[in-house]
């Protein structure tokens, strides 16, 4: 990879100012760049290959775009990939990254929280694999923590969780609406 270009690349390229650079690329709104000068910038950018510096933005506004998923077994199950893949999604779209991380053993939770913390995390996924009550590290609390798949013991963090019992009834009405009154229900889940 060679050097990569940079705002002031773009300007002098386009022949405009550092700030009119910024404000066509940073889509901000109220400022007076006719759509003549926006389609330039914008074109020169990409054909500069420029990209926006995420290290001075997250200096600038203190913020780090990195969202952390913690998991007990999470990160290594294929049922999981689904709940992966939308919390990757989600951020990507955004603009944010995600860091991804697993481990059932306490010690290995409390040092993958501390690598969470070193790179500034601005908040935590934590999610387990089966839908259950959990108690959140507490080395967590500082940090802004959504649970997925599950929920919290002190009930103190917001959480999203599977509509299990919604979607049996649904499954059962659709099943009679077809005629059928002997209904079982097989599950590989010993519990």
């Amino acid at each position: 990879m060679g050097p990569k270009a940079s705002i002031r690349d773009v300007a002098a390229a386009a022949g405009v100012s550092v700030t009119t650079v910024s404000h066509v690329l940073n889509n901000k709104s109220g400022t007076r760049v006719s759509a003549q000068t926006r389609e330039r910038v914008e074109t020169v950018a990409r054909q500069l290959g420029y990209a926006a510096n995420g290290l001075a933005r997250g200096l600038r506004l203190q913020r780090s775009y990195a969202l952390g998923l913690l998991g007990d077994v999470v990160a290594a199950t294929g049922q999981a990939g689904r709940l992966v893949l939308g919390a990757q999604e989600t951020a990507s779209a955004r603009g944010w990254v995600l860091l991804l991380t697993t481990g059932r053993d306490p010690e290995v939770e409390r040092r993958e929280i501390r690598a969470l913390a070193r790179h500034r995390v601005d908040g935590v996924l934590y999610a387990t694999m089966d839908h259950r009550v959990v108690r959140v590290p507490d080395e967590l609390r500082p940090m802004p923590v959504v649970l997925l798949n599950a929920r919290s013991a002190d009930a103190t963090l917001p959480s999203v969780v599977p509509d299990e019992r919604g979607g049996a009834a649904t499954a059962v009405r659709e099943l009679l609406a077809h005629g059928h009154r002997r209904i079982g229900f097989v599950t590989t889940v010993d519990r």
